[in-house]
């Protein structure tokens, strides 16, 4: 089954609007925003990314984009190589953003994993952020909603495994490919208190239309954009 991703790794860890970013890595001035209970000091993000919060295939996450062009951005302080766990017991690096900051944290993934360049991917998870998604797509979504933004139905891999939830396929809708060479992959799940019907178990993928899936109240848990990669190092 294909998953909607750029590269078979990005594919199995488990996820570009068209506003364009100001120039340059370095953003003019901060703003303060209210950090998690607990921190001692107010997280400063710079104005130009606050203003919009999104992720975005451009910058500051173009390809070119490097660990030291996003701490120039947002201080190296929050731009922290981490190992994490995946599926079937692998384990991945990544480069975490505001890593402890769990309403804004960011993961991305570079193909050079020493040097931490080239980006390939950027990732926010979990049930809310204040990041938005390429689109307008946000944690937490409905299946509706994303059909709305996509502008018409796609499909969904089956729950309950591995890579399940997954969107296997946008069916060429709006956020099919929303910038040149750079891919939406979008997650949902299903709240731990909904009975799933075993109609919507397994990998088999299904239309976001059918009502098993839209009577299991799926969520967006994951949103990511991946470029597709023809660099080497």
């Amino acid at each position: 089954m294909r998953i909607v991703m750029a590269g078979a790794s990005l594919i199995l860890l488990a996820a570009c609007g068209g506003q364009e970013q100001a120039e340059g890595p370095n953003a003019p001035e901060a703003v303060e925003a209210p950090s998690d209970a607990g921190e001692s000091a107010a997280i400063k993000i710079p104005a130009t990314i606050a203003d919009t919060l999104t992720i975005m295939c451009g910058k500051p996450f173009s390809q070119d984009a490097t660990a030291g062009t996003l701490a120039d951005i947002f201080g190296a302080e929050n731009v922290v190589p981490e190992t994490i766990d995946g599926a079937e017991g692998e384990q991945y690096n990544i480069t975490a953003i505001y890593p402890n900051d769990r309403s804004r944290r960011i993961e991305v993934t570079f193909l050079n994993e020493e040097e931490r360049t080239v980006l390939t991917s950027v990732k926010i998870r979990g049930e809310v952020s204040e990041w938005t998604g390429p689109g307008g797509i946000n944690l937490g979504d409905g299946v509706a909603t994303v059909e709305k933004l996509n502008k018409k139905p796609f499909q969904i891999a089956g729950f309950g495994w591995d890579y399940g939830g997954y969107v296997t396929d946008w069916q060429a809708g709006a956020l099919a490919e929303i910038a040149p060479g750079c891919i939406t992959t979008v997650r949902f799940n299903i709240p731990s208190d909904v009975q799933m019907a075993d109609a919507i178990q397994g990998e088999a993928p299904h239309a976001s239309t059918e009502p098993a899936i839209r009577n299991a109240s799926a969520y967006v848990e994951e949103i990511m954009i991946s470029w597709k990669q023809e660099h080497e190092y």
